[in-house]
């Protein structure tokens, strides 16, 4: 029985059944590659581009076999000097299409497969979760990925055949299969991040101020996109923050824009009196705010609760609060924040939330 599990293109293209199956000029043959490609979808590609060669190299005419036939058809009554000329003429039509495959095979491998790989975009999958969702996912190499709400995680197909690099934007909690074979790369809009087999969590949405790695468990080294900061190595219980602008600075009563730079700060994650810690409190489904402002809490609500929430005075924005959110509503969780104080007050309307003095 032959082992077709490691044939490529050519192999099957060499195969005079597969041929038939290809021309479909064999029912039999028809019967069999199509119960082979059911059976063994690991090979669709390979088979798919064994077609698409058997295409080009028959220039999409009509099989040989119906040419023959129709040839046949259009001769007067064969005599047997005909039959040997007909016989002659199969013989050198077979030759010559012998010559058109191995050239054809030739022609292939040295110019259009190298043009195919150079001009093909790798298909992605990916992931995607929306405001109030989470996601949890597992990636082929045994990866376990939980993604927070509105967020997407893109992973090339060929995800873990020789590398294993995968992009984010918004947040997510990585338990990283160890292979020190295939390093784990986590790619962001502000910095990227290697790792080999660990537990971390990534924070990095377009439309924060700042974006974030915590280690909780091995060893990650990251770099900002931009080059600034150079390579930071992460140890287990310390984070990292890219600030992406930096603000302004006041002088002679002139405000002076600098140009947008991130700015890196290092420090060890919060932890609660429970054990609990806060940066991927939100893997446990509860959210921690531990003396936080009210403009940075406004991102999470918005995101966890599926809401959007304006500020009548820039005031309210710089309100601080402590606070441990479960089951509660976004109604209920107001309510809470307003009675640790009570200088606001807040107004419910569908999905938006207003907070006023």
């Amino acid at each position: 029985m032959v082992d077709r599990s490691k044939f490529n293109a050519e192999d099957f293209l060499v195969d005079c059944t597969f041929q038939q199956y290809c021309a479909g000029t064999d029912k039999l043959c028809i019967g069999y590659w199509e119960k082979y490609i059911n059976a063994h979808p690991e090979q669709e590609a390979v088979i798919t581009e064994a077609k698409k060669l058997y295409a080009i190299l028959s220039g999409n005419k009509r099989p040989l076999a119906k040419q023959v036939e129709q040839f046949k058809e259009n001769m007067f009554p064969a005599t047997e000097e005909k039959v040997v000329k007909l016989q002659r003429y199969l013989w050198i039509k077979i030759a010559a299409a012998i010559v058109l495959v191995l050239g054809g095979l030739l022609i292939y491998n040295t110019y259009y497969k190298n043009t195919a790989t150079n001009n093909i975009v790798p298909e992605v999958y990916t992931f995607a979760t929306k405001n109030g969702e989470r996601k949890k996912i597992m990636l082929p190499d045994g990866t376990s990925v939980l993604l927070n709400a509105m967020s997407v995680l893109t992973l090339a197909k060929n995800f873990n055949d020789k590398y294993r690099e995968v992009t984010l934007t918004g947040e997510a909690f990585f338990d990283v299969k160890h292979n020190k074979e295939k390093p784990f790369k986590v790619h962001t809009n502000d910095f990227n991040i290697n790792v080999l087999g660990t537990a971390f969590n990534v924070k990095a949405y377009p439309d924060e101020i700042s974006s974030e790695a915590t280690l909780i468990r091995g060893l990650i080294t990251m770099e900002a996109v931009n080059g600034n900061g150079g390579t930071i190595t992460l140890k287990p219980s310390q984070k990292v923050t890219f600030y992406k602008n930096i603000i302004p600075q006041q002088q002679n009563n002139l405000v002076k824009p600098m140009a947008p730079q991130p700015e890196i700060t290092i420090n060890h994650y919060t932890k609660i009196k429970d054990s609990t810690i806060v940066e991927t409190a939100w893997t446990q489904n509860r959210i921690e705010i531990y003396d936080q402002d009210f403009s940075e809490i406004k991102n999470v609500l918005e995101k966890w609760y599926n809401v959007e929430i304006s500020f009548t005075d820039p005031a309210l924005e710089k309100y601080r609060f402590t606070a441990t959110i479960t089951n509660e509503s976004i109604e209920e969780v107001l309510h809470a924040l307003k009675a640790t104080e009570n200088n606001f007050k807040y107004e419910i309307k569908g999905k938006q939330v207003i907070i006023s003095k």
